[in-house]
Parts: C-alpha cells; structure tokens; sequence
C-alpha cells in the first residue's frame, strides 16, 4: 500500500454573506484539527473586508476556547507537531512574520496536568497578512494567515489563489 498526499496553501473566501457562526466552526476545524498537520488544513483565509473585523473577533474568541495537550484526552482540541524539526520550522516563521510586524494571536488552554516542556507543541496561531505572495512555502501546522479583501476584489482574489503555485483540496 503506497499513501501519498501532497502540500498547499489552502484557501477559504468568506463573504458577507456566510452565516459567521457556522464558518468560525468550519475555520477552527479546519485549521487547527490534528494541529494543523493534514495536507488539507486550511492555510489562507480571505475574508472580504466588510465582516473582517467582526467575524476575526469570533476566532480569536473561539481560539480562546482551544485546548493544547495530549491527543489522546477528548477534551484536547489541538496536539503535538509531528517532531522537534517541524516544530522549529513553525516557529521560526511565526517569528520571521512577527519580525516583519505581522499581527500574530495566539490563545489557547493546556489541559492541566499534561507537561509541555517535552512536547512538541506549537500554539494554534493566527497570521494577519497582506497578500498570499508572502507565503513561499507550506507552513505545516496549526497557522492560519488571514488577508482581508474588498468586495469587487473577488476576481483578483481567485487570481491570486489559482497564480499562487500551491493548492490542494481549495
């Protein structure tokens, strides 16, 4: 049996229309189950700029929510990376686009009595961005990067996906 899965910079477009309740549940599933490390997890997501401020404000919420510890409790919502290196590669980019003065959030509970310190746990991470251009390479777990877009910017927004090089499940 062979498995193979491939990378990408998945995307997710919200509009003023989406019913913001049910998309935060479907970003935070999306985004940071199994911390973020399926080749399917959602990477970018555009939110027109007209519901940006208020449906961020969910998110962040909801992230609050989040759980970080062992996988093997119900109550842990998001786990360990895969390993030290992966756990580094994360990091470091978080720590590149801070430096770049990017709005980084990051919330989340650990489930009491779980030890972090050996773990190779990275905190399920929100990433304001401008545009999917910054993005050179696939970020492998629990990073979401939000870009902000205008309404009758739709058709340059789905340029830039397609035009990106990444993609996968979109």
């Amino acid at each position: 049996v062979f498995v193979a899965e491939t990378g990408g910079q998945n995307a997710m477009i919200v509009d003023s229309s989406a019913l913001a309740e049910q998309v935060v549940e479907d970003i935070l599933r999306s985004a940071f189950d199994s911390a973020g490390q399926r080749c399917s997890a959602l990477r970018i997501l555009y939110i027109q700029e007209d519901v940006a401020d208020r449906l961020l404000e969910m998110i962040l919420g909801a992230m609050k929510e989040l759980s970080l510890g062992n996988p093997i409790l119900l109550a842990t919502d998001v786990g360990p990376v895969i390993d030290e290196r992966a756990q580094a590669t994360i990091t470091e980019h978080i720590e590149q686009m801070r430096g770049l003065g990017k709005k980084i959030h990051q919330y989340y509970l650990e489930q009491p009595g779980i030890e972090q310190k050996g773990g190779t746990f990275v905190p399920p991470t929100l990433i304001e961005i401008d545009t999917i251009e910054e993005l050179k390479q696939e970020i492998f777990g629990p990073v979401l990067h939000i870009i902000r877009y205008k309404r009758q910017a739709l058709d340059q927004v789905i340029e830039e996906i397609n035009s990106s090089g990444f993609g996968l499940t979109m």
